[in-house]
């Protein structure tokens, strides 16, 4: 039987920052105040993250930050000098014991003059395209057995979740064929991160395919996965 191995990769990015924290006052302008930027982040479902850090970024000058905490509302505001500037958002969240990082998406990812302020608001979302080219969701990426070599263009891959994914909703059930995902690797991109039983099968003559993480265990016709939590190739499982 014709066999392919698996690598589950988490997209994500790394950093660690010092904060200021922001006052629990209630932030209700909806508008920017000169000099300021101010948002709110929140889950996806409008939950509010509490005690998040918040990183405003000197565009032109190196190393140089401005940083809030966000209030019980999630919210936060901050006075931000003279100059052009950024801000962005990462959490950290564990799942099955792994950490895992992610940059919130942002409602407006462009910079913006200190001296006019601005609002920023941030959400955690697990899938979907990144403002800057990306994705939030993680790749996985198949490799064909050296000995028993098949087209992985003809390659179907089907993820079922087991269990809930990072975020605690449910997850769906992905069933795609595999694409050229950059430099010459074949897989999927932005797979929510979670823990998933996949198969795999050629689509042109219907077989199914053994499959196993990379360098890891026998070959069998489904496995259980979950994503790695850093940028190492190394197998996890």
């Amino acid at each position: 039987m014709k066999k392919i191995f698996l690598l589950l990769i988490a997209a994500q990015a790394m950093t660690t920052v010092g904060c200021t924290k922001t006052n629990d006052d209630e932030i209700t302008d909806a508008g920017s105040s000169k000099g300021i930027a101010k948002g709110k982040v929140t889950y996806a479902d409008g939950t509010p993250i509490v005690n998040q850090k918040v990183v405003i970024e000197n565009t032109v000058l190196f190393a140089s930050y401005v940083f809030a905490t966000t209030n019980s509302k999630g919210e936060y505001s901050v006075a931000v000098p003279i100059g052009s500037w950024k801000v962005s958002v990462e959490i950290e969240k564990e799942f099955f014991g792994r950490k895992y990082m992610y940059n919130l998406h942002p409602d407006n990812p462009n910079p913006f003059a200190g001296v006019d302020g601005a609002v920023r608001n941030f959400t955690w979302v697990i899938n979907g395209e990144k403002p800057g080219g990306g994705y939030y969701g993680s790749p996985v990426k198949a490799y064909s057995d050296f000995f028993t070599f098949i087209d992985l263009a003809d390659v179907e891959l089907t993820l079922t979740p087991d269990g809930v994914l990072i975020d605690g909703r449910p997850g769906s059930v992905i069933r795609k064929s595999l694409v050229d995902v950059g430099g010459g690797e074949y897989g999927i991109n932005d797979v929510p991160v979670g823990k998933y039983i996949i198969t795999a099968k050629n689509i042109v003559t219907g077989q199914p395919l053994e499959i196993r993480i990379r360098n890891t265990g026998s070959y069998s016709n489904s496995i259980t996965g979950l994503f790695n939590s850093d940028f190492q190739l190394p197998d996890f499982l």
